[in-house]
């Protein structure tokens, strides 16, 4: 993944960044294994697409194999300063699915808190990623030259050393494929309720509807519209407007 920023007077990527880095710092990103990618062409803005990544509300409704790993009850902030948004789903489940913890070995150096929880964070402008106790996925989104349509590529991977010991490597491939579907199913239906609401903002936008932010579930999606409206002045977003979060999540890591 190369981030590129064609301003001749951009400030460094890790200004950018934040403290997101030090959030991720035990995961061996670097010694990572692609599994597999897919690619999408979506009939919805880039933006819609970000949004629905963030907004965990909807996940009951569209995602029921998804809503028994990751539980919307279960979703804490995990946000710190910089253009991203973040938050996790501590603990989360096992339910009998492909992403259970006994699928695969973790991480190596994660802490108890990490190695029961999933991350989620959105790196602004077009960046998400899903990161697991022994797997990660991508999804970066690239809007084309006709508006309100984009594309997206999905993009899997796995801690290293994440096959079992005692799994023999077509097992752990079929656990690996099962996996890849698992998201892919989740994906698919994200790419529904995306052009869903695409087609319902084209409806509306002439009626001068606006909809209303409940605050214990849109924070995420106010922020990254926040993002939004600096990135066309210029600027980063402004952290004073943003609303205090809960940091239950990240005093249990620091706990250890």
């Amino acid at each position: 993944m190369i981030f590129l920023n064609q301003s001749p007077t951009h400030a460094p990527l890790r200004e950018s960044l934040g403290d997101l880095p030090e959030k991720l710092q035990r995961y061996d990103m670097d010694e990572m294994e692609i599994f597999d990618r897919q690619l999408y062409d979506i009939k919805g803005d880039w933006k819609l697409i970000a949004e629905n990544f963030i907004d965990f509300y909807h996940v009951d409704a569209v995602h029921p194999a998804l809503a028994r790993f990751s539980r919307v009850d279960d979703h804490v902030p995990y946000q710190g300063h910089g253009q991203y948004v973040g938050f996790v789903t501590s603990p989360l489940t096992d339910c009998g699915g492909p992403g259970d913890s006994d699928r695969f070995n973790s991480f190596g150096r994660l802490r108890p808190t990490e190695l029961k929880a999933g991350l989620f964070f959105h790196i602004f402008p077009n960046v998400s990623v899903s990161i697991f106790p022994h797997s990660v996925w991508t999804l970066m989104t690239f809007p084309t030259s006709t508006p309100g349509k984009s594309q997206e590529a999905l993009t899997l991977l796995m801690a290293p050393n994440a096959r079992k010991e005692g799994i023999s490597q077509d097992e752990h491939l079929e656990r690996c494929n099962a996996l890849r579907d698992f998201w892919v199913e989740v994906n698919d239906e994200d790419i529904i309720a995306v052009e869903n609401l695409q087609a319902g903002l084209s409806n509306l936008g002439a009626k001068g509807t606006h909809g209303e932010f409940l605050p214990k579930y849109d924070w995420t999606v106010h922020r990254f519209q926040n993002m939004v409206l600096s990135s066309l002045r210029g600027s980063r977003v402004n952290e004073e407007l943003m609303p205090k979060l809960d940091n239950e999540f990240e005093l249990q890591v620091h706990r250890g």
